[in-house]
């Protein structure tokens, strides 16, 4: 995929996701609305499931574990599933507001869509190497859905066995729900 056709592709999703500032919907918080107010207050967010982690550096070992290993189908479940992504992602994120006529299924399909390739990619580049997490750090945003903090573009600070140091952007974000957290996807642009 050409840089041009990346760029315009990751602001769509950028767009769909609401990766930005949270933008408060139309009335949200203001005395004339009060049930714009509460919507989303009132939605019952289940806990997202599968592979959670105590820590970040946690997730980060499991799918540098993975990779060294080249265990495609366990690294893919440790990202979020498209059951978790509707359930409790979904109605919270921007793109779920009516107005915005977003489906859970189309920005589901373009997250999977563009999380597998991202996955194949970091497959490619890193199979078979032992990498030991130093630090992880989030140079992205972190942003409050309420009952779940999104933080995102997940910098790895690493080493080799012969001690090299470098970092590595394996996945992009994380999900952080009651002191629990799980990759939300591979996608690193």
């Amino acid at each position: 995929m050409s840089g041009g056709r990346a760029a315009v592709l990751g602001a769509a999703v950028t767009v769909l996701l609401g990766c930005g500032a949270r933008e408060p919907s139309t009335g949200e918080g203001s005395p004339g609305n009060p049930e714009a107010a509460t919507a989303a207050a009132d939605l019952v967010t289940p806990p997202v499931g599968g592979a959670l982690f105590d820590s970040p550096e946690a997730a980060a070992r499991e799918a540098l574990a993975l990779i060294e290993a080249g265990d495609a189908g366990r690294l893919s479940r440790l990202a979020l599933s498209e059951a978790e992504f509707r359930a409790a992602v979904y109605p919270r994120l921007p793109a779920s507001r009516p107005e915005r006529n977003t489906s859970a299924e189309f920005v589901w399909d373009r997250l999977h869509q563009r999380s597998r390739s991202a996955l194949a990619y970091t497959l490619e580049r890193y199979r078979g190497r032992r990498y030991e997490v130093v630090a992880v750090d989030f140079v992205g945003e972190t942003t409050d859905y309420g009952p779940f903090q999104v933080h995102r573009e997940t910098v790895l600070t690493v080493e080799t066995p012969d001690g090299e140091r470098g970092t590595l952007r394996i996945f992009g974000s994380i999900l952080e729900q009651e002191g629990r957290y799980k990759i939300f996807s591979f996608v690193t642009d």
